[in-house]
């Protein structure tokens, strides 16, 4: 008999975050499966609807915070009250004993309520936001249903979801308490890397380390031409932001090729405090660097498709380990990483890949003619996705689906 799924994470379709599409493959994976999935996510436009999306039903939740921002993104505010409203949710925020936005944790309760009539089997919340976190927990200890949290970020350990050091300090505990209590009631509790010194500490029979669930095989989507394609293109989406993800060494080279060979060209999805300096080096560049800035994630992958090349940008937080990498390789594009150190958990990742050009930013002057090399070399070429998937088995949506399927089986029949 189908089970009943509920999963909950922030950004969703049509506008995915980076969690949001580790979800979206968990949640396929569980229709796959034969399941019937409901998937609660906080709407893009501040008004709760329902959709039918990949056969999982959405439903879209608001917050007091959320419409009050998008009021702000709407632009119908005159600045001073834009800072007015800022101040006063940040206060409100900062005042919480978790840290929380609370007003979307109940939004995401009462939404659980609300369709409780289904019999929910099991709800399966991700941490980011860590709002859905603590909701599923209070939802699932109150009716008794089985919850299977998936950790990304770090809430406890992250002071800038605190805001402010001093504010970490004071609400640590009462963070690092929460935590605790969810991973003693929970079923089986998902981990990635940056969990992995936590769960050393605190050893668990209910804790399994995953990777982002990405490694699928990508569908044949039609290409759409990208603009002014050259003889070589290659393709950066995501966020790009001089604090964690700089973009100036991937702009150097490409660049710094352009300038030999205007047969390469670098096309630029993104967004971010870093995008001017991306629409400079467009503007210095225009036949070979393109900026488009944020699009869907369906228009991004049709763009994709017309490409030759992937890159991807190291992230200056070593553990941090991108999404990106997982889509990238599990389409079999050749990969081109710019990485600051070899100790990177993403530099570790990606040696296992058979197709990927590794450039160290503080070295990349020196590498422009290696980088073009490496692509002529490598255009057109793919790795075979059996292969991808046998390399990041545990980065595969089907660990955490069957674990939690059988450990739901284990629920029914009184061995869990």
């Amino acid at each position: 008999m189908a089970k009943n799924i509920v999963l909950i994470c922030g950004g969703y379709h049509p506008n995915f975050s980076a969690t949001g599409n580790c979800v979206r493959q968990i949640a396929n994976c569980f229709v796959i499966r034969g399941m019937n999935v409901y998937l609660l996510s906080i709407s893009p436009d501040a008004n709760e609807s329902t959709e039918d999306f990949e056969g999982q039903k959405i439903y879209r939740v608001v917050s007091k915070r959320s419409k009050a921002f998008a009021d702000i993104r709407s632009n119908k505010m005159g600045r001073l009250k834009v800072v007015a409203v800022k101040s006063y949710w940040a206060v409100r925020k900062l005042l919480a004993k978790s840290g929380m936005d609370e007003g979307l944790v109940k939004a995401y309760v009462n939404k659980l309520e609300e369709i409780s009539d289904i019999k929910i089997d099991a709800v399966l919340p991700c941490i980011m936001p860590a709002e859905s976190f603590k909701a599923g927990y209070i939802f699932c200890k109150k009716h008794g249903i089985p919850l299977f949290p998936i950790l990304y970020d770090r809430y406890s350990d992250n002071r800038d979801y605190f805001r402010y050091t001093w504010a970490h300090k004071l609400k640590r505990k009462s963070a690092e308490k929460l935590e605790k209590d969810v991973f003693d009631y929970s079923k089986m509790v998902y981990y990635i890397d940056n969990w992995a010194g936590y769960f050393a500490a605190n050893r668990r029979d209910n804790a399994m380390r995953v990777e982002h669930p990405l490694v699928v095989k990508r569908a044949d989507i039609p290409a759409k031409p990208l603009d002014g394609a050259t003889e070589i293109t290659a393709v950066y989406q995501g966020e790009i932001n001089h604090q964690m993800r700089p973009p100036q060494a991937m702009l150097t080279a490409f660049e710094t090729i352009a300038k030999n060979d205007p047969s390469v060209s670098l096309h630029v999805f993104a967004s971010g405090n870093g995008v001017e300096d991306v629409k400079s080096a467009a503007a210095r560049n225009p036949e070979s660097i393109k900026f488009y800035g944020k699009v869907s994630k369906e228009l991004a992958e049709q763009y994709y498709s017309a490409a030759d090349f992937t890159v991807i940008l190291a992230n200056k937080d070593k553990e941090i380990v991108s999404s990106k990498i997982f889509e990238s390789v599990a389409s079999g594009y050749p990969v081109i990483y710019f990485y600051f150190s070899e100790d990177e958990t993403s530099y570790k990742l990606l040696q296992k890949y058979p197709l990927v050009l590794c450039v160290r930013q503080d070295k990349v002057a020196e590498e422009c003619d290696r980088i073009r090399e490496w692509m002529y070399e490598n255009k057109g070429r793919r790795v075979d996705f059996e292969l991808v998937r046998k390399a990041y088995d545990d980065a595969t949506p089907d660990m955490v689906v069957d674990t939690s399927l059988g450990i739901l089986e284990g629920v029914k029949t009184g061995n869990g």
